[in-house]
């Protein structure tokens, strides 16, 4: 069956309606709006904590302000102006007089106590409401509204409410009863991976929302199986739905590739889904009816199109009644800009040689560490989860990095060590591959190909530590120092012989007073340590680099992971004159043309984003079979001079603003 999302021109608006917003709604005015921006999707309100129609099931509260156009009559007005409905359900509160008349499908305390929150119960997944009731829910709203796609908020355990409070794991009735009889153990009540019943009840929570998930994408496909659903790569295709936002109490530093990031995993790790990164235009969910800068929205959007993802905003309430309107500019130019080239943003796939691979969506702070370095050196790489990796080709890649990936399955490692073997490089960080798929400590790591041979100790108390260089020809960027500094815990590790070690260790030693700031004692324990394997080898570093980097930044680490990258691993990054605020790219689009974008970062300054500093003659060398036939600047609308000698062709920008994306045809 035909699926009307593949190649379609993705650029949707989330307008998460208050339920005010539907006292004098107009389903023309709606559309007129949505218009304006050229969207193509719009994603809206309809059923779980207020249906936002007229509803005939008893338990599904029913909005009391519906007194402007129906759903029904704007699906209808969106459908004959061409833009996709989208409806947004949420499942994970109940109304407190529903909630009065089936208790036990809240969420409980570990002392069984509710979360009321406004007088909106919080919900537990693996009650009735959730497991039952929804499903009944979702039949009515998807018998009854021409949907074409479907997006579910907060699904699975929640633990918090709107105002940040932690209440810790679920302890309903249903919720003992499924975890006693998987693992014969009462459920924790602290979150804490060091405790073997958590680490059980994080496999718990794991197959739990899997099953149910499985349910709801039955339900609907049974029902509409010509939906696109909403992160359920299970459901044979749709969108991944995630966010770049903000938050008031979220620590420093800003993520200024948090666009950038999240369509890396979102492409790399579900190829066959639309990426739709929403640029959330509120500060926090304590401040929604303020954007945040302007500059920052149109900076994710640009990061979006760069890594082959596509354009999604979410607002609160409806665009005509919007508050702070100093975020529409921006986001109607990417989407103009979107529109006027849709064409050449459809099929395209990166073209990167460096595997980055990731097990959160936010990033853990060593592998936001690492995405920086490679970034800012400008490596070509993709960074998807490593949920997928056992279904994923790595032909394309020469290095593969695992930021302290430390839950591995024995299939995955073998996988690895096949690719090494094969003539790839590894690159691995402090407690890579020492668990196993089901969070258990290993008796050593799963990874023959990495020469770690035992954990002796990891210690935690290397305040005042460095690395000594010594003779250090392979690390030009740190000519001009004989030192590391490394803070964070560092492994005492036995390797294998055919393990080579680098650099030696310098213990915490005094820092003060200053006449007593010198060390004494240098060991032999390593930095980094190469070892060969097959035809290829596997770099390790004991220790968080990107961590250390992704919270203080200093060069002093950058340069050496970037050595490591590119004089270590042998990958070259990307050449030319371009400073590291500009982010670089290349995609090849099933048409056969390729996308080299440039993206200017330069605005992100301290904790704020502004309008990029305007950069001139810029030139960016990349990889080519031979000379282009044309070099077009599509934001600027006018030819970019190039040249190619010996497998490299040179792209000579005269001028970059927010972006650039220059289309290479052959």
């Amino acid at each position: 069956m035909a699926k009307w999302w593949e190649d379609k021109a993705w650029r949707m608006i989330q307008t998460n309606l208050r339920e005010i917003d539907m006292l004098d709604i107009s389903a023309e005015q709606f559309v007129r709006d949505l218009q304006e921006f050229k969207a193509t999707a719009v994603m809206f309100n309809t059923a779980g904590i207020i249906a936002s129609y007229p509803t005939d099931l008893d338990f599904h509260f029913q909005s009391p302000f519906l007194t402007g156009d129906s759903v029904g009559d704007i699906i209808d007005a969106c459908h004959k102006a061409g833009i996709r409905f989208v409806g947004r359900n949420d499942f994970s509160k109940i109304r407190r007089p529903i909630f009065g008349q089936h208790p036990d499908w809240a969420y409980r305390t570990a002392s069984g106590e509710i979360v009321d929150y406004n007088g909106d119960v919080h919900a537990c997944v693996m009650g009735d409401y959730q497991q039952i009731y929804a499903l009944k829910i979702l039949e009515e709203l998807l018998t009854r509204y021409d949907l074409d796609g479907i997006f579910f908020n907060m699904s699975g355990f929640q633990t918090r409410d709107y105002s940040h409070n932690y209440y810790g794991p679920c302890h309903c009735d249903a919720c003992k009863k499924a975890f006693g009889e998987m693992f014969g153990l009462p459920i924790p009540t602290v979150e804490d991976m060091d405790d073997p019943a958590y680490r059980k009840y994080t496999l718990f929570k794991e197959r739990a929302i899997a099953a149910y998930h499985a349910r709801v994408v039955d339900t609907i496909l049974s029902l509409r199986p010509d939906i696109a659903i909403a992160n359920h790569p299970n459901a044979g295709g749709g969108f991944i739905r995630q966010e770049s936002n903000t938050a008031v109490d979220r620590p420093l530093p800003h993520w200024q590739y948090n666009a950038s990031s999240n369509t890396k995993w979102a492409v790399g790790t579900h190829p066959g889904m639309i990426s739709s990164n929403t640029t959330v235009d509120f500060i926090d969910i304590d401040y929604r009816h303020v954007t945040v800068s302007p500059s920052q929205q149109e900076l994710r959007l640009a990061q979006n199109l760069a890594n082959g993802g596509q354009l999604d905003w979410y607002l609160i309430g409806r665009i005509d009644n919007h508050e702070d309107r100093s975020g529409f500019a921006p986001v109607k130019r990417m989407f103009h800009y979107h529109a006027a080239h849709e064409s050449d943003y459809v099929g395209n796939r990166s073209l990167a040689n460096v595997l980055l691979l990731n097990d959160s969506r936010s990033g853990t702070p060593e592998c936001r560490g690492w995405f920086r370095v490679l970034v800012e050196n400008h490596f070509l790489f993709d960074a998807p989860l490593v949920s997928t990796a056992l279904e994923q080709n790595w032909d394309q890649y020469d290095l593969l990095i695992l930021p302290d990936i430390r839950y591995v399955s024995d299939e995955l490692a073998k996988k690895i060590d096949d690719f090494v073997a094969g003539g790839g490089t590894v690159l691995a960080s402090f407690k890579s591959g020492m668990f196993d798929a089901e969070y258990e400590a290993r008796s050593e790591p799963a990874f023959k190909s990495l020469g770690v041979r035992k954990v002796e100790w990891v210690r935690d108390d290397m305040r005042s530590a460095y690395f000594k260089l010594g003779e250090h020809p392979d690390f030009p960027r740190l000519s001009e120092t004989d030192l590391i500094y490394m803070d964070g815990p560092y492994i005492y590790a036995k390797y294998g012989a055919k393990s080579e070690e680098h650099f030696r260790l310098i213990p915490p030693h005094n820092f003060g007073p200053p006449e007593r700031c010198y060390y004494e004692v240098v060991v032999d324990r390593p930095a980094y340590t190469v070892t060969e394997h097959g035809k290829g080898r596997a770099i390790y570093v004991p220790w968080l680099p990107g961590e250390l980097f992704h919270r203080q930044g200093h060069v002093n680490t950058a340069n050496f992971m970037a050595d490591l990258i590119q004089q270590v691993a042998g990958v070259e990054p990307v050449g030319g004159n371009a400073p590291e605020q500009v982010e670089v790219t290349v995609l090849e689009n099933k048409a056969g043309f390729r996308l080299v974008h440039l993206v200017n970062t330069s605005g992100h300054f301290g904790t704020s984003f502004y309008e990029p500093v305007t950069m001139h003659d810029l030139e960016v060398t990349v990889s080519a079979d031979g000379p282009a036939a044309c070099a077009e600047g599509l934001v600027s609308g006018q030819p970019i001079d190039h040249s190619y000698s010996d497998g490299k062709l040179t792209l000579r920008i005269p001028r970059l603003g927010l972006f650039e994306a220059v289309k290479l045809s052959w």
